[in-house]
């Protein structure tokens, strides 16, 4: 299955025209993804996973603990964010489509949504957090339904 959120048009084909192959915009129709395709398309599950795996092999910080092991568990939250965009790009672009820069754009937003509907270290070091973790389970439930809702432009 792809990754990338069908828009209802192929984005490009191969067509040959003399010795070498020559890319063409496509004009056949495809199936458009509906509203939970859209929304499971948007997730970035896989880096949401691979924030979970990185945080789970750093030990939790203890009281009067230096601030190594919480530089480490930020530096990852931000290491995968960074990753996000970069595995989309190179998700939605496959088969030699152009970047589905809606998609791209929603899954970067939408990590540190998730970040904070998990909880845990790091962000449950913020102080503010500790009685207001509710707030990242709302966030989410908003996000992800709005976020399904937005589809991307055809051939875009």
């Amino acid at each position: 299955m792809s990754r990338r959120i069908a828009t209802g048009v192929h984005d490009s084909e191969i067509r040959h025209f003399g010795p070498e192959p020559v890319k063409e915009p496509a004009r056949a129709h495809v199936a458009e993804e509906d509203f939970l395709g859209r929304l499971l398309k948007y997730i970035p599950a896989e880096i949401v996973g691979l924030y979970l795996a990185a945080r789970g092999v750093i030990p939790l910080p203890r009281p009067h603990d230096d601030n190594d092991t919480i530089l480490a568990l930020w530096i990852v939250a931000s290491a995968c964010w960074i990753f996000v965009p970069v595995f989309f790009w190179f998700a939605t672009t496959r088969n030699g489509n152009k970047p589905l820069l809606l998609q791209i754009t929603l899954a970067t937003i939408a990590f540190p949504v998730w970040v904070f509907a998990v909880g845990g270290p790091p962000v449950s070091l913020l102080p503010w957090y500790a009685n207001h973790q509710y707030v990242g389970s709302i966030l989410l439930m908003f996000t992800t339904f709005i976020f399904g809702m937005l589809k991307p432009l055809p051939g875009i």
